[in-house]
């Protein structure tokens, strides 16, 4: 039996949009994005359905694929199911422009680009050469993102999302000059691509294909984390006559700051996006961290697609804040809590990296969020990861160590950028897990509480551990 809800509100009016046009579904954190996605798809692929066909559901990350299988399994032999990433692969493989181990990864492209700013600095003086190899490694993926091919094309771009100024002229000159001396350095260690500019090769290579198209119908999940070639990639992998149907929500945008489907070419022809404010997960306390964090300073925006959240009625406890003597004091409290409340309701310890997740679940028996995660269910449990890899999932209890200031925002977050735009990015990550949680919500920490919190306005409860 499909663990799908039924669908409430006007949910039934996203599933049942029509099937020969391009749709924008946008909403906050909870609003049911996922569910109603996966509703369309089966929608879209019932025989029943006029215009129905093959679909394809889209999503950024692995741990998402799986918890949107686990939503419809019988409906996996009518739709495909995968990653942005997989999709291209798998494309570009198809038609002759993938090998194994063409695709660069992490360590390859910082080696590729440390070489081609070491090559500028020899060339170029000026603060730009400067700055934290991390941002250089994000300004080329952000251009491959955006599909500029040429320099004139950049000189003339507005940096949209991007608060770490850089001047037209000269400082993008030599930012361009970085980006063609990186392609050379990888290339010449045997990489044709990185993970990054796959879409600006997979849209190229579909405006180039008059060949019959895969997919009738594509939905993208968490698509404000794709960039617009990826999603012009994606409208491009249509089949005439089908539809492309997004659903995202630019609070959590956590890659792609900043960017809108308007620029990545999805034509609605004058009609207006879908917009859900209805928080149907969270209970009203946790939401009430969530829009107090989504009102300040660094995540407020004057964004036209943000959908501003809205508080939820059903009622529940107050999130918890503790204040831990030391770092070891945090694990303990934890630890003790999650293995707990894991023997009964679905648990998941989230910090913001990878090591710190790990080293608070220490011994207890989790899941790990990545993509290995092979299985989704409906039994109690304990999962791990990192901020970013909870995209889409919920749980009934989350917690969150390590709020202090010498972890969040993260210290190389804010070696490689201006202070607001990496706290803006960082508290997104914030956002994303604190409305993981549907009814408990602990938070802790030691010494100096970060910043990215919004004052306790009577938004949680607080108290000392041990």
């Amino acid at each position: 039996m499909s663990p799908l809800p039924q669908p409430k509100g006007k949910q039934p009016k996203v599933i049942h949009l029509s099937s020969d046009q391009h749709h924008v579904v946008l909403g906050t954190a909870g609003t049911g994005k996922s569910t109603m996605a996966m509703m369309r798809a089966l929608h879209l692929a019932r025989p029943s359905t006029a215009n129905n066909g093959p679909v394809l559901v889209v999503t950024f990350n692995n741990a998402l694929v799986t918890y949107l299988k686990y939503l419809e399994p019988a409906a996996q032999s009518k739709i495909t199911i995968e990653t942005y990433a997989k999709f291209a692969r798998g494309y570009l493989n198809s038609k002759g422009h993938m090998e194994w181990g063409r695709i660069a990864k992490p360590e390859q492209v910082s080696d590729a680009v440390a070489k081609a700013v070491q090559s500028a600095r020899r060339r170029y003086r000026g603060s730009v050469l400067d700055r934290d190899l991390d941002w250089f490694i994000d300004e080329l993926h952000w251009i491959s993102g955006m599909g500029f091919t040429t320099e004139d094309a950049y000189q003339l771009a507005d940096r949209v999302g991007r608060h770490t100024p850089l001047q037209k002229g000269l400082p993008r000159k030599v930012i361009w000059e970085i980006r063609d001396a990186y392609r050379k350095f990888r290339d010449e260690a045997g990489f044709w691509y990185d993970w990054y500019d796959l879409a600006a090769v997979t849209r190229g290579v579909f405006e180039r294909d008059s060949g019959d198209r895969k997919y009738l119908h594509i939905i993208i999940d968490e698509g404000q984390d794709l960039s617009p070639e990826a999603i012009r990639s994606l409208t491009l992998a249509v089949a005439p006559g089908g539809s492309l149907t997004f659903f995202g929500d630019y609070h959590q945008a956590i890659y792609g700051q900043g960017l809108s489907w308007r620029s990545a070419g999805i034509n609605l022809n004058g009609r207006p996006t879908e917009k859900f404010v209805d928080n149907l997960r969270n209970t009203a306390e946790i939401a009430r961290v969530a829009i107090a964090l989504a009102q300040s300073t660094y995540m407020k925006s004057g964004d036209i697609d943000l959908v501003e959240p809205v508080q939820p009625i059903v009622g529940g406890v107050k999130p918890t804040l503790a204040r831990c003597v030391d770092g070891d004091g945090q694990i303990d409290l934890v630890r003790r809590f999650a293995s707990d409340r894991s023997k009964v309701e679905k648990v998941a310890i989230l910090a913001r990296t990878w090591e710190s997740a790990r080293r608070v679940a220490g011994p207890l028996p989790y899941r790990r969020l990545d993509a290995d995660l092979a299985k989704w269910d409906d039994e109690p449990g304990l999962y791990v990861g990192a901020y970013h890899s909870a995209k889409g999932l919920e749980f009934a209890s989350v917690c969150m160590p390590f709020l202090d200031e010498s972890h969040v925002p993260h210290p190389e977050v804010l070696a490689a950028y201006v202070e607001d735009e990496a706290c803006a990015r960082e508290a997104r990550l914030l956002y994303v897990s604190i409305t993981r949680a549907r009814s408990t919500l602990l938070m802790t920490y030691s010494g100096t509480l970060t910043r990215l919190l919004p004052d306790n306005t009577d938004l949680w409860d607080e108290m000392v551990w041990p």
